[in-house]
């Protein structure tokens, strides 16, 4: 059985949108004659403000592009977003940790991650990048609490706070 998680969107094409769809295709197609099909840097999402402006990288250009393709030929578009799957050594990497580290995370429940075929087990990148965030919310608590805690501790007692450090994880 294959874990996924998903969400898909699905957009049919308005009428009282065709113009408005074909104006936006014949820019892209004009661009694609003029300067090829990689868009330069310069493409722009624009909002009503004066610096409500976002800039398009190649991918979503591209999807951009196939969306106004589809919706110029009268077709619905759907958009399916999927979480990315990662190995077990792309988390340890992720993580500055080791590929066994991370197995014994999994084993041990701390971090989620499913076998979709036979042997390898996958984890989703939104899993792993929530679990740094969580290791670094807990250190830098850890941190302020012995900062206020032993702030004005001896250089001596400095052994003694990395060893209560490392019990504390």
């Amino acid at each position: 059985m294959t874990a996924t998680r998903a969400q898909d969107v699905t957009v049919s094409p308005a009428p009282e949108q065709a113009e408005n769809i074909a104006t936006l295709l014949s820019f892209m197609e004009a661009h694609e004659a003029k300067r090829g099909t990689v868009p330069a840097a310069g493409f722009f999402l624009s909002g009503a403000g004066e610096h409500d402006r976002v800039e398009l990288n190649e991918q979503l250009y591209d999807v951009l592009k196939q969306a106004v393709e589809a919706l110029s030929r009268g077709q619905s578009v759907s958009l399916s977003a999927r979480d990315q799957e990662i190995t077990t050594q792309q988390a340890g990497e992720i993580l500055g940790i080791s590929r066994p580290t991370v197995v014994h995370l999994i084993e041990s429940g701390e971090i989620p991650a499913h076998v979709p075929g036979t042997v390898r087990r996958k984890l989703y990148l939104s899993d792993v990048l929530t679990y740094r965030d969580e290791i670094r919310a807990r250190r830098n608590a850890f941190i302020a609490e012995s900062s206020a805690r032993y702030g004005d501790a001896d250089l001596e007692d400095v052994d003694a706070l990395v060893a209560e450090a490392r019990e504390a994880q």
